[in-house]
C-alpha cells in the first residue's frame, strides 16, 4: 500500500517541513539539506545498496530535501507578510484585490500596496493589507482592480491575517483616500476573472430579484458570498450546509456530470474520451477563473486536470498520488494555504470520502437506482463528515444532527439549480425577461430557501459550545485514524494505540 503511494509520503514531509517553520522561525535549513545529501550519498555505495535495511535511505534523503525547501519557502512567505513600516501615517497607491465586504460602519477592502511615499517604499512595495473605509457613496462604488491613494497609519496584522498574507491591517478616514486611474498596474488574471464574474453577476440579479434568492444562486454558481445574509449563513452552519454554499469538489462533480450527459453523443470511443476531455479541462479552469481561484476550487480543477490527462494519455493516477500532487503544488505556490480552513477541510472531506465511502458503500447495494442512489449519497456524507468532524468542532464548536438530512434535501437541489441558474442566464440574454422561462430557476431558489428554514427550525438541530484546543483535535483526529484503520485492517494493535491516545489526552 505505501510503495503505492509515494508523492503522499513526499508531501507529508513538505507538510511538516511548513509547521517547523511557521513554529520555530529560527530554523536552519542548510542543516537540513546536508543532511539530506548525506543519505543520498550512503545509500549510493554500491555495498549498501546491497543491503535491504539501507534502502529507506534514498527516499528518506529526498524526503529532507522537501522538508528544507518547504522551510526556505515558508521563511519568505512570511518575510513577505511581515509588516516593516514604523508607526505614523504615510501616503500609499494601492490596488483593491477582491470584492469590498461590507461590515457595519464600514467596507473592508483587501488590497496590494503598489507604491508609497519615499520614507517607507521600499519596506512595503506589494504587500497586502486590509483597510477598513467609512461607508459614503465613494465606498459603495469600489470594486475590485480599482486603485486609491490612501493616507493612513497601519498596524501589523494580527496571526491569522498573517497567514492569509496580510501584512498591515489598518482604519483610514473619511477625506483621507480616494480612487485614482493607474496606467501602470500588473496584469492580474484573478481580477480579470473577477470583473467578467461582475458582469454575470449584473445579469443574474436582474432575473433573481429576492435578495435572500440572489445571494444563494450568486454563492453556487459563482462562489460570491458578500451578499449573504448573517442570519442565513448561520442558518446554513446550523443544519451542515456551509459545504453547499462554498464551491467544492462536489459543485466540480455535478457540473462535469452535466457535460458528460450533453457529450455523450460522441460515444465512448477512446477518439470521442480525448476529445471530451479537451472539451472539458478548459472550462473546468475558466469556471475557477470566475470564482476568484478559492483554495477550495483549485484543489478540486487540479484533481480534475490530473485525472483528464491521464484519460488523454491513457492510464490514471492513483487517486492518493493525485491529492498528494495537488497539495503539493498548491503548497509550493503558497505555503500558508496549510493554515487556510477550506483548504483543510476540502482536502480532509476528500481523503475520507476516498478512504470510507467505497467501503461503506460495500456493505449494501440494491438493483433500484433510487435506493442506490441515496445509499452512495448517505455513504459519501458520513465519510466526509468523519473526515471533517474533529477540524469542524475545533473551528466552529458546533455539531450539526441533521447533516445527512440535509444533504438528501440540499444536494439534489444544489443540482437542479446549478442547470437552471446557466440556463436561465442564457435564455435572459437571448429573449429577454420572460416570466415563465424564468419560473423554474425563481421556484427553485425558493424551495432551497424553504427547505433550509424548514431544517433550521428543526429542535436539537445542533449541539452547540463543543469547545475543542488543538492537542484535543489532534488526538480526535488520531482516534478517528485508529478505529478506521481497526475496521479496515482487523487489526487489534490499533485499537491498544487508541486507548494510549485517550489515556494520554485524560492525563495531560
Amino acid at each position: 500500500m505505501y510503495r503505492q503511494i509515494p508523492f503522499l509520503r513526499f508531501v507529508l514531509f513538505f507538510i511538516l517541513g511548513i509547521l517547523v517553520q511557521s513554529h520555530y522561525p529560527a530554523g536552519n535549513a542548510l542543516s537540513f539539506v546536508c543532511l539530506a545529501v548525506a543519505c543520498i550519498f550512503i545509500s549510493s555505495i554500491p555495498s549498501v545498496q546491497k543491503q535491504y535495511a539501507f534502502r529507506f535511505l534514498f527516499g528518506l534523503g529526498l524526503g529532507l530535501l522537501l522538508f528544507a525547501l518547504a522551510m526556505q519557502i515558508t521563511r519568505c512567505a512570511w518575510e513577505k507578510s511581515a509588516w516593516k513600516v514604523n508607526s505614523g501615517e504615510h501616503f500609499y497607491q494601492v490596488q483593491v484585490m477582491d470584492e469590498p465586504v461590507r461590515k457595519p460602519k464600514t467596507y473592508q477592502c483587501k488590497v496590494r500596496i503598489l507604491t508609497a511615499d519615499s520614507v517607507v517604499c521600499h519596506q512595503c512595495a506589494y504587500q497586502q493589507l486590509v483597510v477598513y473605509l467609512p461607508v459614503d457613496e465613494r465606498s459603495e462604488n469600489l470594486v475590485a482592480g480599482d486603485c486609491l491613494w490612501v493616507n493612513g497609519s497601519f498596524e501589523p496584522a494580527p496571526a491569522y491575517l498573517q497567514k492569509q498574507s496580510v501584512a498591515a491591517t489598518g482604519f483610514v478616514r473619511l477625506g483621507q483616500w480616494s480612487t485614482i486611474a493607474s496606467t501602470h498596474v500588473p496584469f492580474s488574471l484573478k481580477l480579470y476573472g473577477l470583473s467578467i464574474r461582475r458582469i454575470l453577476l449584473k445579469q443574474l440579479r436582474q432575473i433573481v430579484s429576492d435578495p435572500d434568492a440572489f445571494a444563494i444562486a450568486a454563492a453556487l454558481m459563482f462562489g460570491y458570498r458578500n451578499e449573504l445574509d448573517a442570519n442565513l449563513q448561520q442558518s446554513f452552519r446550523n443544519i451542515g450546509a456551509s459545504h453547499i454554499l462554498a464551491i467544492s469538489g462536489a459543485h466540480f462533480a455535478i457540473l462535469f456530470g452535466m457535460l458528460y450527459f450533453m457529450l455523450s453523443f460522441l460515444g465512448n470511443s477512446p477518439k470521442a474520451k480525448r476529445l471530451k476531455q479537451i472539451i472539458f479541462i478548459p472550462l473546468i479552469w475558466y469556471f475557477a477563473f470566475l470564482t476568484g481561484f478559492s483554495p477550495s476550487v483549485v484543489r478540486a480543477s487540479a484533481m480534475l486536470t490530473i485525472w483528464g490527462v491521464g484519460e488523454l494519455l491513457g492510464c490514471r493516477a492513483f487517486t492518493y498520488n493525485t491529492i498528494a500532487v495537488v497539495a503539493f503544488f498548491m503548497l509550493l505556490f503558497h505555503p500558508l494555504y496549510l493554515f487556510d480552513v477550506s483548504f483543510q477541510l476540502s482536502f480532509m472531506a476528500v481523503i475520507a470520502i476516498l478512504v470510507i465511502s467505497p467501503r461503506l458503500a460495500k456493505g449494501y447495494e440494491s438493483k433500484n437506482r433510487i435506493i442506490q442512489y441515496v445509499w452512495q449519497l448517505t455513504c459519501v456524507s458520513l465519510a466526509a463528515q468523519i473526515g471533517v468532524l474533529p477540524l469542524s468542532v475545533y473551528y466552529f464548536h458546533q455539531f450539526p444532527v441533521f447533516f445527512l438530512l440535509t444533504n438528501f434535501c440540499l444536494i439534489p437541489l444544489m443540482s437542479v439549480l446549478l442547470f437552471f441558474i446557466p440556463l436561465s442566464m442564457i435564455l435572459s440574454a437571448v429573449f429577454g425577461n420572460i416570466s415563465w422561462m424564468l419560473f423554474p430557476l425563481r421556484q427553485s431558489l425558493q424551495w432551497f430557501i424553504d427547505i433550509t428554514e424548514g431544517l433550521n427550525a428543526l429542535p436539537f438541530r445542533t449541539i452547540d459550545n463543543l469547545n475543542l484546543d488543538l492537542q484535543g483535535m489532534i488526538v480526535f483526529l488520531l482516534c478517528i485514524i485508529c478505529l478506521l484503520l481497526v475496521w479496515i485492517r482487523k487489526r487489534m494493535v490499533y485499537f491498544c494505540y487508541l486507548l494510549i491516545l485517550l489515556l494520554v489526552q485524560w492525563i495531560f
